[in-house]
């Protein structure tokens, strides 16, 4: 493990200040050329506590060099209450402390005076601003204004009482805002303190707990270590469902934070910390505008726009600290005092059942069994088990119980115990005593199990266990809400066997439904639909279902369901990967894009998969390859959907397109260990990628055998868009028999991308340089990179054959350029121009000695004579004007043009 900084003491609060103001550095410069400026008085510095107000000060002293002479004033709350406290306890140790105006004046301006000789500027600094008291401040602005002494007032927000800010409020000071760092900041802040990758969704969650400030940061991650939920996996760095538990230094600033915050303040703070977010007329009816403005300007709260305005703490990360330093007595009090003015409307508000269900538990207040089993479902379905798991601890009658354990299942499978969730979710459904009961423990065998190589015979056997002692389950006008749910999960089930007609026969008409009007079933639904467009290659289709999916977890006010947004965004955009909707894949991906903390870690590694995904189709293999790094370290811990198989994958074939032979067949060992089933669509698109890499790695019999078994599978169950991603790569290792069958789906597909695969399908098909080179160009303006230099490649081979030779120079110019966008890709459609080529033979031997194989291993793998081998290595050693099998491994595995040399069984 990387060595990390120490939790406490000077090194480390070095370590957090100098990041605090990374993204604030360039102000630097500005500031010192304002203080060097005749026309200026000063400058005003205002941030937050843990901002790193305290660094940049150091960097500005180094930055002005020894000819400058600083004056520093500390305030204090004890030197507030003695008059002209704050400049007596500098000018003191010169001149006898005094009380009189001038005397105190004189003697700090004598000290200007003196300090002035021989140096090119003298700066008064004022640290702690608010607790200058009203003398000192008199003094200082009278200094200000009547020398050429400068001034560098260092504030927090909120302290807008503090007199020497009207230097400011009249243009005498340029203000600079220390503002929390940014999420790219955060994520080289992590790095840098943990000393290693970060996966995305830690740095998006840490980045929201602690709302950008680098020592609650550095709390969160001290706190994390010691709980042990932050840990190393496949050497990325991962947060596994933290209690969000400060670091006691970050603690200790917080309380210091609180500290001086008002009482009137600190109170509607701890209502906050308590109750969760609260309409902002709440918040009203239970104190002052002053207080609510008060606590707004300090920076401690944000308000968040909608329907309804509401009021959250600006780092959620703070929430639990604080919490546990409310006695239970002032907790009880205040529950009390908030429950008489929350209206009606918001007791169904879902946020709003966890939140006061857990602070009831917490100060003592009796809650019923009814209200004890909706906040712990409500808890799961946000994606927060530690409280749906508190509130499954407590003891309820037998009609609930049943139900408790099914939400104990799920809650434990969010927490990774799978074996704890499926032996929970049998025994709920075992003792369910009702259709309603029965159907959510149902939901929790279907979701624990959903990853267990006999899934679908539990699933069914689950199934029919309920239909013996209820009744069988068919849609109809009067079916039961539990009906509908029940339904709904054979149509999760269908889905993920592979079962497109059925599944969608069976979501159309659940669509049309009443009881599934609502916003979470239509989103649910429509992104299930919306995979299967994909998948049996209606794109076009499938892209519009995705964007209304987009559009209902968009909202303003706010999507109900985060465990339904998890997977139906995830599934939209997938939809946007296939059809190649690069736009909509950009906006769905981008950070600010459903950022729900309590999603951010669930996600899984999802949206790195997604990113990776993104990336390779586009041919950016080496920034695939980091995106799936972490997707993988992530899926390795968690995986409920059972994507690691696409990951694993999709990774092994990057790393084979890289060169990475050795690399490539590790991740191709992870795979075939995997003792897990998969999605039917995910497991066929992850197994077309790893044969692939298995062809390139050197199993090339192996790996177009099982290509084309792939192939026939998704054309057997009508899987178009599943079959359009293995035919691409069976042309790409060259299949010539994939061609015509690809020149067929091409005309087949529905997508906003068919111009280009019709195009290029015809050009391969044909293979005449001129149809080739300007599919090239089409395939660029579609955004598919890595297509076109394949293209264009192949255009200038044939220009080369044809004799055709101003063409042929002209393609070479465009394939140079294109080729140093991409840089270390060994496609195999790649050729080596003026090289000999190796036989497919030759190239199967070549990747056997880079990995360090001896002839006879050779030999007996490839069933050859020994003599057979060193024939071959003869003829590539001639070919390649090499002299070693050390040359022969360097070339390879990338270290010269010539591994580009792959053999390809269309063109060789």
């Amino acid at each position: 493990m990387a060595a990390v900084p120490p939790r406490f003491g000077w090194t480390h609060r070095s370590w957090y200040m100098k990041w605090g103001c990374v993204a604030r550095g360039a102000n630097i410069g500005e500031i010192v050329e304002l203080l060097m400026d005749s026309t200026s008085k000063g400058v005003l510095i205002v941030g937050s506590r843990g901002t790193g107000k305290t660094w940049i000060l150091g960097q500005l002293l180094a930055a002005l060099g020894p000819d400058v002479v600083t004056i520093r004033l500390s305030a204090s709350k004890s030197l507030a209450a003695i008059p002209f406290g704050a400049v007596n306890a500098r000018v003191g140790t010169s001149v006898i402390r005094s009380s009189d105006y001038y005397e105190v004046l004189n003697g700090l301006m004598d000290q200007i005076h003196a300090s002035a000789e021989g140096a090119s500027q003298v700066l008064l600094m004022v640290d702690n601003a608010e607790h200058l008291d009203s003398q000192s401040t008199a003094i200082i602005l009278q200094v200000v204004m009547s020398s050429s002494a400068k001034l560098i007032l260092v504030d927090q927000h909120g302290s807008h009482q503090s007199h020497l800010r009207e230097l400011w409020r009249d243009g005498h000071l340029s203000r600079f805002e220390l503002a929390p760092l940014k999420p790219e900041d955060v994520q080289d802040f992590l790095e840098g303190l943990l000393g290693g990758k970060v996966a995305r969704p830690t740095t998006d969650y840490l980045t929201s707990r602690s709302g950008g400030n680098p020592l609650i940061l550095n709390g969160l991650v001290a706190g994390a270590q010691e709980e042990g939920s932050l840990r190393k996996v496949n050497n990325v760095w991962i947060l596994a469902h933290p209690a969000d538990r400060l670091g006691s230094e970050s603690w200790e600033y917080l309380q210091m934070d609180l500290d001086h915050v008002p009482a009137p303040s600190r109170r509607i703070i701890e209502i906050l910390a308590l109750a969760g977010p609260l309409p902002l007329d709440v918040l009203l009816d239970l104190t002052s505008p002053d207080v609510v403005d008060d606590i707004q300007q300090r920076e401690l709260v944000v308000i968040v726009p909608g329907v309804c305005l509401t009021m959250r703490l600006a780092r959620a990360a703070t929430a639990a600290p604080i919490r546990a330093a409310i006695p239970v007595g002032s907790s009880r009090r205040l529950y009390a005092d908030v429950s008489k003015v929350v209206p009606p409307e918001q007791h169904g508000n879902p946020e709003f059942i966890v939140n006061f269900t857990r602070w009831a538990l917490d100060c003592g207040v009796p809650v019923g069994d009814g209200q004890i089993l909706a906040a712990a479902t409500w808890a799961n379905r946000l994606m927060r088990p530690l409280e749906a798991l508190q509130f499954c601890s407590i003891k309820v009658d037998a009609n609930h119980s049943a139900a408790l354990l099914a939400q104990q299942s799920i809650a434990r499978l969010n927490q990774n115990h799978k074996d704890v969730a499926r032996s929970l979710a049998l025994q709920a459904l075992a003792l369910a005593p009702t259709p309603e009961i029965a159907a959510s423990a149902l939901h929790a065998v279907h979701l624990s199990h959903l990853s267990h190589l006999d899934y679908e015979t539990i699933f069914d056997g689950a199934l029919k266990n309920f239909e013996s002692r209820f009744s069988p389950v068919i849609l109809q006008e009067s079916s039961t809400r539990a009906d509908i749910e029940v339904l709904i999960l054979c149509a999760f089930r269908d889905v993920a066997v592979g079962d497109s007609v059925r599944a969608s026969e069976n979501i159309e008409a659940l669509l049309r439904h009443p009881l599934t009007a609502n916003i979470s079933d239509q989103t649910a639904l429509k992104s299930l639909m919306g995979e299967i467009l994909s998948a049996t290659g209606r794109m076009s289709s499938a892209v519009l279902t995705a964007m209304e999916v987009i559009a209902n977890l968009s909202r303003p006010e706010g999507f109900p369901r985060p465990d339904i947004a998890l997977l139906a965004y995830a599934r939209s955009v997938a939809v946007f990967i296939y059809d190649g909707a690069w736009e909509h894949v950009r906006g769905a991906l981008e950070p600010s894009t459903f950022t729900n903390p309590d999603l951010m870690l669930f996600s899984g590694g999802l949206k790195d998969l997604a990113a990776a995904m993104v990336q390779c189709r586009r041919g950016h293999v080496e920034e695939a390859i980091v995106a799936l790094n972490a997707a993988v370290g992530v899926l390795s811990d968690y995986d409920p959907w059972s994507v690691l198989h696409s990951a694993l994958g999709l990774l092994a074939y990057c790393l084979a397109m890289r060169g990475d032979i050795a690399g490539s067949q590790e991740r191709l060992s992870q795979l075939a260990a995997l003792n897990r089933r998969s999605n039917k669509f995910y497991y066929l698109e992850g197994a077309a990628y790893a044969a692939a890499a298995q062809f390139m790695s050197g199993q090339s019999e192996l790996g177009l055998a099982r290509l084309r078994h792939l192939q026939r599978e998704c054309a057997t169950r009508g899987f178009l868009g599943i079959e359009l991603t293995v035919l691409s790569l069976m042309v790409r290792v060259g299949d010539a028999a994939a061609v015509l069958r690809l020149f067929e789906v091409a005309r087949l597909l529905e997508s906003g991308s068919k111009g280009f695969f019709e195009e290029w399908s015809s050009a391969m098909r044909s293979q005449e340089p001129a149809g080739l080179d300007k599919a090239s160009n089409t395939a660029m303006a579609y955004g598919f990179e890595l297509i076109a230099v394949e293209l264009a490649t192949l255009a200038l081979k044939k220009f080369n054959d044809h004799g055709k030779v101003h063409k042929s120079r002209k393609t070479a110019s465009k394939v140079v350029a294109m080729r140093e966008k991409m840089p270390g890709l060994v496609s195999p459609v790649f050729q080596a121009i003026d090289q000999p080529q190796m036989t497919r033979r030759e190239h199967q031997i070549a990747l056997l000695v880079a990995q360090g194989e001896s002839n006879n291993f050779i030999a007996d793998r490839l069933n050859v004579s020994l003599r057979t081998i060193e024939g071959h290595l003869y003829r590539t050693f001639i070919k390649l004007d090499i002299q070693s099998r050390d040359q022969l491994a360097t070339k390879i595995n990338g270290g010269d043009d010539t591994s580009e040399q792959h053999s390809d069984v269309l063109y060789s």
